[in-house]
């Protein structure tokens, strides 16, 4: 799916429902998997992962890539035909209770594994980031900002094409999880911060 391709009513039907969201998230992390594999993974029971996957797959959000045969039944494999994630001209077309029931489960998500990441010591390695910037922008740096973090993820996955292209079987892997936050949050979480005084970057990790 292309970054200006419209979101056509198939497609914000398909994205509705929130475990259609997290299931092309998960396939966007694996590439490729099964609703037997989805439904084990998301501990959700298989009836219901196949039916989001047919619902998925009719809003032309995946495709089948190959089936196999297991224990007598046929193994289903899907793709993401999109990105788990939209520009602004996409964003904007999706109604505004989807938007924030969205944000909203990605966010609880974010910070649930965040937070699991860290007491395991995931932000101790070299070229980890944790970082915070307030911004007072116009318009146009709002825009310019918002194209220059899409930018961010665009190459985020480039990065990954390549070194799919360079891995070898077997080879040992490193999984990182990239978050990118930009939101409007007003005057009054600046005041409340520090005694009123506008805070910076917080310190990289490490």
């Amino acid at each position: 799916m292309s970054a200006a391709q419209p979101l056509d009513d198939g497609l914000i039907k398909g994205l509705a429902h929130p475990l259609r969201w997290r299931l092309l998230e998960t396939l966007t992390e694996r590439g490729e998997s099964s609703p037997v594999e989805l439904a084990r993974l998301l501990d959700q029971p298989l009836a219901t992962v196949s039916h989001h996957m047919r619902v998925l797959r009719d809003a032309r959000c995946v495709e089948l890539t190959r089936t196999e045969q297991r224990r007598g039944a046929i193994e289903h494999y899907y793709r993401p035909l999109m990105p788990a994630f939209f520009d602004d001209e996409q964003w904007a077309q999706v109604p505004t209770i989807l938007r924030r029931g969205l944000a909203a489960q990605l966010f609880r998500r974010i910070v649930r594994e965040a937070a699991a990441a860290g007491t395991e010591g995931a932000f101790d390695e070299p070229g980890s980031h944790m970082d915070r910037l307030f911004v007072e922008l116009d318009d146009r740096g709002w825009d310019e900002l918002s194209d220059l973090l899409t930018s961010i993820l665009k190459e985020a996955q480039t990065i990954q094409d390549r070194s799919d292209a360079r891995r070898a079987e077997g080879d040992q892997v490193r999984l990182a999880e990239v978050v990118v936050l930009n939101f409007e949050v007003g005057d009054s979480p600046i005041a409340a911060t520090d005694g009123g005084q506008r805070p910076s970057r917080s310190p990289r990790v490490p």
